[in-house]
């Protein structure tokens, strides 16, 4: 059986969010599109990534 690398790993959910962008016919932002290489190169982790992202998009709403 094939072991996946964490390398791999990360690859693969780069690959699967930009192929959901593309279904839905959206397109990621540049500071999205540098977060998923940075992802890709190994500097972060996909959790990294999606705190930054949620950070950087997501109104934080206080009750």
């Amino acid at each position: 059986m094939k072991t996946i690398t964490k390398q791999a790993a990360y690859d693969k959910a780069v690959g699967n969010v930009l192929a959901t962008l593309r279904i839905e016919q959206l397109k990621p932002s540049k500071s999205v599109e540098r977060r998923l290489n940075d992802c890709v190169e190994g500097k972060d982790t996909t959790q990294q990534v999606l705190e930054q992202v949620i950070q950087h998009h997501v109104a934080l709403r206080r009750v």
